[in-house]
């Protein structure tokens, strides 16, 4: 059940929409689409009159939104060994339910609403203390990125299969918010979703900005680190990681966000680059933080949008960055994706947008440019084999289920103990059977979510990583939103793949003849500067003169760069209407090349012309010699 709702035009973040929530509140339970990331979805709820309770699959964006939202409550408690993790939970617990009940209105202050940040972990908790308070049906649940409940479930299906049936049984009011929802196609395997209102906002095209991405394939020999080094070594040695013109100004990108899928690679570039604590700052799950090098820990990644202070680095893995906000005026952004590796590949509809989408300051001219560099692998089974293992899986899980619901209580037992005790690596290889939570009792059920993930990778490798061709294809398909002109994507892919000798005359047609585009052009940090220089100082008609050769037009431009000063030297030196001897004009011209730093320039009095009004005559002088000359006209 699809709804469309057009956001006013002009309009850029959801809460600058004054009917927008009025809307939403006619549903109990939906999926919201916001289509864009960095609209406001999550504050929209905080600065609402609504009791809310966001849950996020990511704890560090939870932790940005509490920063910036003090008067919220976050539930969490870090996980430890001691054996007080349960005492934490039950003071969390008290503390949540003091919190609810001096947000709710007295005789002598104003209602003021409750707004609590969870984990998918932790959710129950929170569910337990609002029904002890009868205070659920009031809150409306958000499940932020919820495209994540897919994306997680190969790794941590039990925990949001439960998720997500205890929410779907206790909350009257659910909004799964996702700026890239999980596809239609899949949706429907999960009870949970399936016939839920899905409303998709519009927006005003004038206010969206497409990203500007480039893909590199990763040659065979060629790794996510190897690459990172070379990106921190050239760094290192110019000072900047892209540069670009924005209102005829070069701008500099000085710092780095790097997605990388796995640990391990982060902590070998920082171990063979010798980065440093005060250069790094590392974004993983807690679970990783224990092998980081000695002296670096994740997190601290800034949340003053207003005075950002990064460090040069900042590395994230896929099981961080979804709803963390990036705010730096001037940070370019990497992408690695390698398909040989089943844990680092990324769902290319979900996650590249997602990533495209963190940088929030509007301030930085690189927010909307990426390099995304990936490795493709055909997949290994074919779409009949495919179906064929799932359609076996599918009644040996139901065989099983059958067995379980015919079988005495301590059997039923036992059978559970049997399927909560199988090692990581056999869940979910010959069936979905799942140990699930419903009501308030342990039974054994369907992981949908689990079957739900399995066919969207299948789908992933065979649709969109078999090749490049598609999965650049794919690429641009996912972060499309058909605002900058066909014109310019067309050059800007022909760019990318053309020869080198070929680049400066494919550039310099297409500005000479579409020269409405040049904002566009000038703001692709991965066009050669250079190209600009020349074709703004020396024209279309002198390129062409000189065959678009780099070479030569090189040293035709740093002899037109000389030219200026030396005109103004020129302008200042000799005087209008003053006649000057050609050994003298020579001897002045030799002056200001030297002046100039223009070593081993020799000068000759004939090139005075080409900087001054200057007419050659002869004179005599004042004792009848005859001297050749230069007359200075206005």
């Amino acid at each position: 059940m699809e709804k469309y709702y057009d956001m006013p035009k002009g309009c850029r973040y959801m809460s600058e929409d004054p009917n927008l929530l009025t809307y939403l509140q006619q549903f109990n339970k939906f999926i919201l689409n916001k289509t864009v990331t960095g609209c406001g979805g999550t504050s929209l709820f905080l600065n609402s009159s609504i009791d809310v309770v966001i849950i996020s699959p990511r704890l560090q964006a939870l932790k940005d939104k509490h920063e910036q939202h003090p008067d919220t409550f976050l539930f969490h408690s870090p996980y430890t060994n001691n054996g007080k993790r349960a005492d934490d939970i039950k003071r969390l617990m008290s503390e949540l339910n003091n919190y609810i009940s001096f947000c709710g209105s007295t005789p002598f202050t104003n209602k003021k609403y409750a707004k609590v940040l969870v984990t998918l972990d932790s959710c129950d908790k929170v569910i337990d203390v609002l029904k002890k308070n009868a205070a659920i049906n009031k809150f409306l649940f958000v499940v932020d990125e919820f495209q994540c409940l897919m994306g997680d479930a190969t790794f941590k299906g039990t925990t949001d299969m439960n998720f997500l049936i205890r929410i779907d049984n206790e909350a009257k009011n659910i909004c799964y918010l996702s700026a890239t929802p999980i596809q239609d196609m899949f949706l429907d395997f999960v009870p949970q979703f399936k016939g839920l209102p899905y409303i998709k906002l519009e927006w005003d095209q004038a206010v969206l900005e497409e990203p500007n991405v480039r893909e590199i394939q990763m040659k065979k020999d060629e790794s996510a680190e190897k690459i990172c080094s070379n990106i921190i070594r050239d760094f290192k040695t110019n000072g900047y990681f892209a540069r670009k013109v924005v209102n005829g100004q070069v701008v500099y990108s000085t710092e780095a966000c790097i997605f990388l899928n796995e640990v391990r690679s982060i902590i070998n570039i920082i171990v063979k680059n010798n980065l440093k604590p005060d250069e790094v700052t590392i974004l993983c799950s807690d679970g990783k933080v224990s092998g980081l090098p000695k002296g670096f820990k994740a997190g601290g990644l800034c949340t003053d949008k207003y005075n950002p202070l990064n460090k040069t680095f900042t590395f994230c893995t896929k099981a961080s960055f979804e709803g963390v906000d990036f705010y730096s005026t001037n940070a370019m952004t990497y992408v690695f994706i390698n398909a040989g590796k089943e844990w680092q590949t990324l769902d290319i509809m979900l996650d590249i947008p997602q990533i495209l989408g963190r940088q929030r300051l509007d301030i930085n001219p690189f927010r909307h440019d990426a390099v995304i560099y990936y490795k493709t692998k055909p997949n290994c089974l074919s779409e009949q084999e495919f179906r064929l293992q799932q359609t076996a899986m599918e009644l040996e899980t139901e065989q099983f289920i059958n067995g379980f619901n015919n079988a005495p209580d301590s059997m039923k037992e036992r059978l559970i103990k049997l399927v909560r005790d199988r090692a990581d690596d056999k869940k979910f290889i010959d069936d979905y059977v799942d140990v699930l939570q419903v009501n308030g009792r342990q039974t054994l059920g369907i992981n949908t979510l689990v079957q739900m993930a399995m066919w969207n990778k299948w789908h992933q490798r065979s649709h969109y990583y078999n090749n490049s061709c598609q999965l650049m294809a794919s690429i641009q398909s996912a972060i499309a939103k058909n605002v900058n002109r066909n014109e310019v994507k067309n050059f800007e892919a022909w760019y990318y793949s053309a020869k080198d000798n070929d680049r400066l005359k494919g550039y310099s047609d297409f500005r000479n003849t579409y020269t409405e585009y040049d904002p566009f052009i000038l703001q692709n940090p991965f066009i050669d500067i250079r190209y600009h220089d020349w074709y703004g100082k020396l024209g279309y008609d002198k390129l062409a003169r000189l065959n678009f050769d780099e070479q030569k037009v090189e040293q035709e431009y740093n002899s037109f760069c000389n030219h200026e000063p030396i005109a103004q030297e020129c302008r200042n030196v000799f005087e209008t209407g003053r006649f000057y001897t050609k050994a003298e004009v020579k001897r002045m011209l030799q002056n200001i090349y030297d002046s100039l730093g223009l070593i081993g320039r020799k000068a000759k009095s004939t090139e005075l012309g080409s900087y001054l009004n200057a007419k050659e005559r002869m004179i005599t002088d004042d004792e009848g010699n005859r001297k050749e000359g230069y007359e200075i006209l206005p």
